[in-house]
């Protein structure tokens, strides 16, 4: 039986890392990543979950597939193929990032309240005129 390791990050951090290293792994072309590298950071983010954690493997879930939709979204802006969307589409994709990057928020807060690390939570502002 594996012992959960103590990784000096907040778990709301670890849980993103994890999903992001995992969604590296599956996207990108094997010329573009290093996947053993990529393969040790997801075994070391791994070992930081407490697999028994059902509510939290819930949320890891979660996490990743709203950085996925995230990623998704952004495709086409980080290859530099956004000069063809016109700035109406690149608009309704930034809202649309916007309102993913909230969900991602209130995942990772979701995920401090079950680690008992209030103290890690995230609050992003709008600026929005009242």
């Amino acid at each position: 039986m594996s012992r959960v390791k103590n990784i000096s990050m907040p778990i709301c951090e670890l849980c993103d890392r994890l999903t992001i290293a995992q969604l590296k792994l599956d996207r990108l072309p094997d010329d573009e990543i290093d996947k053993v590298g990529l393969q040790k950071q997801i075994e070391y983010y791994e070992s930081g979950i407490d697999e028994k954690n059902k509510e939290l493997l819930t949320q890891l879930l979660k996490l990743h597939k709203v950085n996925g939709l995230m990623w998704d979204a952004e495709y086409a802006i980080r290859k530099g193929l956004d000069a063809d969307l016109g700035l109406e589409e690149i608009g309704r994709r930034a809202i649309h990032i916007r309102d993913l990057n909230r969900d991602r928020v209130a995942i990772k807060n979701e995920i401090t309240v079950l680690a008992d690390q209030p103290e890690f939570q995230d609050c992003k502002m709008n600026h929005a005129s009242s």
